[in-house]
């Protein structure tokens, strides 16, 4: 059986972790306008913004070490963005004690308790794959060459004809 590659796992809960997070934050702040009100909204106002950087940081999908990377739609633009971080974007064990700290505040919100779980649950993934030896590498444009068509050009001179003899001696 092949090994698991389990870096692919925490980037998938990573970015499910984020909508979460949003979503919590959002129902959260959005309580400011109802009689009751959160006491900890601003706990829901900071995971939204902790939402949306993780999201910087876990959209851009690591290259596989076997067999072929899918890319997410315009994951080129942040890939560069996580590359300039160095180690904090490359190193795994860098991104758990990130997502542990970060996940604990949003436990003391009503809003935010299933997206700090999420988040934790992130982060022991991302502590299993730092174990394995794991690092974030870059998916870069492979390019393929592709085998292009040419098309022949005409024959500028017709074909020779056969010529048809009769054969007079034939019954018609």
């Amino acid at each position: 059986m092949g090994k698991i590659e389990w870096a692919m796992w925490a980037n998938e809960q990573g970015v499910i972790s984020c909508y979460v997070l949003f979503l919590g934050g959002v129902l959260g702040v959005s309580s400011h306008a109802l009689p009751f009100m959160h006491k900890r909204w601003q706990i829901a106002a900071y995971s939204m913004a902790l939402a949306f950087f993780i999201l910087l940081i876990e959209y851009p999908r690591s290259k596989r070490k076997s067999g072929r990377t899918i890319e997410r739609s315009f994951q080129f633009v942040l890939t560069k963005f996580v590359s300039m971080l160095g180690v904090f974007g490359r190193n795994y064990f860098i991104r758990f004690v990130f997502y542990l700290l970060s996940g604990v505040p949003c436990l003391f919100c009503v809003g935010t308790v299933l997206g700090g779980i999420c988040l934790i649950i992130t982060s022991l993934i991302y502590l299993r794959a730092a174990l394995a030896d794991e690092q974030w590498v870059a998916c870069e444009k492979e390019t393929v060459s592709k085998k292009t068509l040419t098309r022949a050009q005409p024959p500028s001179v017709a074909p020779p004809r056969m010529v048809v003899y009769k054969n007079e001696f034939a019954d018609p």
